[in-house]
This record gives C-alpha cells, sequence and structure tokens, in this order.
C-alpha cells in the first residue's frame, strides 16, 4: 500500500487545479537517447543595437525606445489581446466565438541585455517589484478587465523571440480558464472548511513544513507542492491571506523580491546554467466576483527542465489525458533545492 513517502507510481492531488498528477521517480533513470538542451554559453553585450527592447533601439513599429534605466513597461507592439477587438458574438453551442479583448503589455527588468533577474542588485529587483504591483493596480482598475496576468518566459526552451530580459502581462476581460478553476477549488475549501484558504492550508499541513519547504521568511514560504507538476516547480506562498501584490505593504513587496532572486538563483545553481523557467504571478482576478475573497496569491516556478540537459515534454499520454507525470518526487526535490548554497551564485 502506498504512503507519502513512496515515489513510485502513485497519483497525487494538486487540489488547486483540481486534478492528479502521477509520480513516477523511477522513470527519471529511463535510458535516454533524446533530445538534450545545451547551455548557451556565448555572452550576450551589455547593448544590443539590434535588440527591440534595449534603450534607444527603435522597434518594429517604428517607435524609438526611451534612453530608459531599470524597470521600463511598454505596450506590446504585436499584442494577442486588443481593446479594440471587433464586438462578434456567436452563441452557437458548436461554433462559439467572443471578441478577445484585453491589454498586452512588456515589462524589461532592466536597460542591461545581459542581466536576468538573479543578477540584478537589490534596489533594481525591489523596482521590478514594484512595477509588478504598479502595472497590477493600473490595469486591474481599467473597465472591463477581468484578469490580470503578470508573467516571464525565460530562455530559448521555452520559445522566447527575444532574450533582452523581460517579462509580459495579459490583462483580459475575461477570467481565465485556469484562474476559474483555481477560484472554483478555493471557494469550494472554504465553504467545506469553515472559510479557511486553501493555500494556507497546504502551506501549514504538517507534510508540507517537514518535507516540502525549501526556505521562508517572516512573510512568504518558498515550498514545492505536494503534487508539483513539474520536476523542479516551486511556489512562493504569503504566510497570511493576502490576494494581491496590492494588498501587500511594503516590507512584503521587499521580502518577495529577496525570495524570488533567491530562487531563481537556486535554479541555476541546481541546473549549473542560467537555467529557462516560466515564472507566474497568480493574482485575484478583477471582475469582483463574489468568491474573490477566497483567492491567496501566489507565484509559481514551471522550470522546463528535469536535470540540465534534459526538458520536460508534454508527450502523448500527457497530452492526451491533462494527468502530467512528474519524474521527481517532490519531496526529493524540496531537499535537493534546500541544500543549494544560494550565497555561491555568481
Amino acid at each position: 500500500m502506498s504512503t507519502l513517502n513512496d515515489g513510485a507510481w502513485q497519483r497525487r492531488w494538486q487540489p488547486l487545479l483540481q486534478q492528479w498528477v502521477l509520480i513516477s521517480a523511477r522513470s527519471a533513470a529511463r535510458p535516454w537517447s533524446g533530445a538534450v538542451s545545451k547551455a548557451t554559453t556565448t555572452p550576450a553585450p551589455e547593448h544590443d543595437p539590434y535588440c527591440y527592447l534595449c534603450p534607444r533601439v527603435t522597434r518594429a513599429n517604428g517607435v524609438q525606445n526611451p534612453n530608459y534605466s531599470g524597470a521600463f513597461a511598454f505596450d506590446n507592439d504585436f499584442p494577442s489581446l486588443s481593446m479594440q477587438a471587433p464586438d462578434t458574438h456567436n452563441t452557437d453551442p458548436l461554433l462559439g466565438v467572443a471578441p478577445a479583448k484585453g491589454y498586452c503589455r512588456v515589462l524589461c527588468w532592466s536597460e542591461r541585455h545581459d542581466a536576468t533577474l538573479a543578477s540584478l542588485d537589490p534596489a533594481e529587483l525591489k523596482g521590478v517589484v514594484q512595477l509588478w504591483r504598479d502595472e497590477y493596480a493600473r490595469l486591474a482598475a481599467q473597465p472591463g478587465i477581468g484578469n490580470v496576468l503578470i508573467f516571464e518566459n525565460k530562455g530559448t526552451e521555452i520559445g522566447v523571440s527575444n532574450l533582452h530580459p523581460h517579462g509580459q502581462i495579459y490583462a483580459t476581460d475575461f477570467v481565465t480558464d485556469t484562474a476559474t478553476r483555481m477560484r472554483s477549488a478555493q471557494a469550494n475549501w472554504a465553504l467545506e472548511n469553515a472559510g479557511s484558504s486553501l493555500l494556507q492550508s497546504l502551506l501549514s499541513h504538517k507534510h508540507t513544513q517537514a518535507a516540502c519547504i525549501i526556505e521562508k521568511d517572516e512573510y512568504f514560504s518558498v515550498m514545492v507542492p505536494f503534487a508539483a507538476r513539474f520536476a523542479y516547480e516551486s511556489w512562493i506562498v504569503p504566510n497570511r491571506h493576502v490576494s494581491s501584490l496590492s494588498e501587500m505593504h511594503k516590507a512584503e513587496l521587499d521580502s518577495l523580491a529577496i525570495l524570488y532572486q533567491r530562487q531563481v538563483r537556486r535554479y541555476d545553481l541546481l541546473f549549473n546554467r542560467v537555467a529557462p523557467n516560466v515564472s507566474l504571478l497568480h493574482n485575484v482576478p478583477t471582475d469582483n466576483h463574489q468568491d474573490n475573497v477566497h483567492w491567496c496569491f501566489h507565484l509559481a516556478f514551471h522550470p522546463p527542465l528535469r536535470d540540465p540537459e534534459k526538458l520536460k515534454y508534454l508527450a502523448g499520454f500527457e497530452s492526451a489525458a491533462n494527468n502530467i507525470v512528474n519524474p521527481v518526487r517532490p519531496e526529493d526535490a524540496a531537499a535537493r533545492m534546500r541544500e543549494i548554497d544560494v550565497s555561491t551564485w555568481c
């Protein structure tokens, strides 16, 4: 009979997404003759005159970037959403159509083309987190916006079109599928558990505290979720129930900046390279839904690597079943990341 400590052939329930994840630690040892991901060794220049995100460069639409320094944001020149989308609707249950309205923003972390969030100094990093907060608050206040997702796609393995250090925001006039699922899960948990917070309950669980915490401070905890879908997935979860960046005070924002940077440096050290990653800031939806009160903020890291050279692919079974197979036991991932001395990063 399986226990929490088993690492082979086990299904684990991911309560926030309401789905099962397969933990199959033995599958990581299978022979591998497939594609490998090599780290880039060519150093990037401090300024690239051909990069559309660098200061003073004229972008593809003819607009010249200002001579900015630090964090800088502008409207995406090739947005996936637009508030000018035609108001076309089709309620046909088989051929439904609705406009894709919203805002797409580009967030440059630094004027330096060769920087990453891991390399910024503390003041610069706090400026990035303040930009997150300001952009979230401004877009959340726009009429008709239902969801504001801040994210970073980092590395060629993720498919980024520009290697300048940057992230994006999609502010949509609808609540995304994932946010809808997360909101429902948190509201149902509160209803069935005397109003308690799902994420706070998961964080405070004795198994999480004993085996899944990477590090924590007064305001936040860095953890590997019990049902992690990626080999080295981790979350930054507030130690109090707080729904968004807008509700955080300065000390919390500073703490988030520090722990964020420590975790991305930890990934660089874990994989011995500038590690590719997808980072997601899950702030509360902005549509005034009654269940938003149960939403707790968290920041999720979804690194695509399972080791320094192997990517995690979602192939046949996972694409068809939507039950992800994780080849690393989450407790082992947490233990390995706990052991990394972040002070050695350089």
